[in-house]
């Protein structure tokens, strides 16, 4: 029986960017024994940043950020506030906390509702508004103007405003960064596992601006001791050390292929917008189908089933590899539900 070579593009999972003598370094004997040095870790993410080191946590992913900040923010009977469909981790932590989980309605491919999420702050006062720029599943982003409305309005309403920049990388405009670290009552988290391509060692930060202090050392006193292991440590050290050339070649790869991609799946019959994230999202006449034709082929995209909003929703990660890449443009040449 012939083996399938899967193209696992389902999950926005960057390419990895450490030579194997990197991974040999990370997976070392001597790394192995030491108890991990989250702090070795902070005090690089410091530098690279320019942050004072109480203005950032290293954690184990974004998710365990988000998982602290829902942890200390949003506790049993607050209210947590967020657009959706998005990102999967909002909605389970709320769960996790006992939050009521307030959910903002944007359909994929549409600007963010700003004017509504900031009547819904004003008339149901959440503890926490969360907001992911560049959005996950559509790619949109948050312009400045409009952070700085959703921020004024957390800010008069008593509310943190947690921003998650893990796509932020392949923004054409990054520059909500900075402006995000001068504005008080936001915290921002990120990770390493998109654009440095280190999903599988599960590696993140939070951060804040000068006056966030409070909110990090509260993060902190959230979780254990060790929640990052000595090899994930290791290897975004090195990432942040020793690969931003590669990512920044990574990231305009990146921004080429979703490009073609979009026109791809356009000429396919989908309805297609401009992604400012490390995949491409489109409306099709039947995603089951189309999901089913490219599988067959090999290839695995994610879906929205039985979501009336998300109905005909299929994402594609963009691979960064040429032959990956090529794989996929040939599949969509041929595939069958897209119109």
């Amino acid at each position: 029986m012939e083996q399938i070579e899967w193209l696992k593009l389902d999950a926005n999972e960057g390419r990895c960017l450490l030579s194997p003598s990197q991974l040999a370094r990370i997976l070392s004997p001597e790394v192995a024994r030491r108890y991990p040095r989250s702090d070795l870790l902070e005090r690089d993410l410091a530098v690279f940043y320019g942050l004072p080191g109480e203005q950032l946590i290293a954690t184990a992913g974004a998710d365990d950020a988000i998982e602290r900040a829902f942890r200390t923010l949003a506790g049993t009977g607050s209210k947590v506030l967020t657009t959706v469909p998005g990102f999967v981790e909002f909605l389970d932590a709320a769960v996790r906390v006992k939050a009521e989980f307030i959910g903002v309605k944007k359909r994929p491919g549409t600007a963010v509702p700003v004017q509504e999420i900031c009547d819904r702050i004003r008339r149901d006062k959440p503890s926490l508004v969360v907001i992911a720029s560049p959005d996950n599943p559509d790619g949109k982003i948050l312009g400045i103007e409009d952070f700085d409305l959703v921020s004024g309005t957390c800010r008069s309403e008593g509310a943190v405003f947690l921003l998650d920049l893990t796509y932020l990388d392949f923004a054409d405009d990054p520059s909500i960064l900075d402006r995000a670290l001068k504005t008080p009552g936001v915290l921002i988290t990120g990770s390493f596992s998109k654009s440095r391509g280190l999903a599988g060692f599960r590696a993140g930060w939070a951060m804040a601006g000068s006056e966030g202090a409070n909110l990090i050392g509260r993060l902190r006193e959230a979780g254990p001791p060790f929640s990052l292991s000595s090899p994930a440590i290791e290897a975004a050290r090195i990432a942040l050390a020793e690969t931003d050339g590669a990512r920044v070649a990574f990231v305009q790869r990146i921004k080429k292929e979703r490009m073609e991609l979009k026109e791809a799946l356009g000429a396919a019959g989908a309805q297609t917008w401009p992604s400012q994230a490390n995949f491409v999202s489109a409306f099709v006449a039947d995603a089951q189908a189309f999901c089913l034709d490219l599988r067959g082929k090999g290839i695995l995209i994610r879906r929205w089933p039985g979501n009336p909003d998300t109905e005909g929703l299929v994402r594609i990660t963009c691979p960064g590899e040429e032959r990956a890449f090529n794989r996929l443009m040939n599949a969509l040449r041929r595939v069958e539900g897209a119109r």
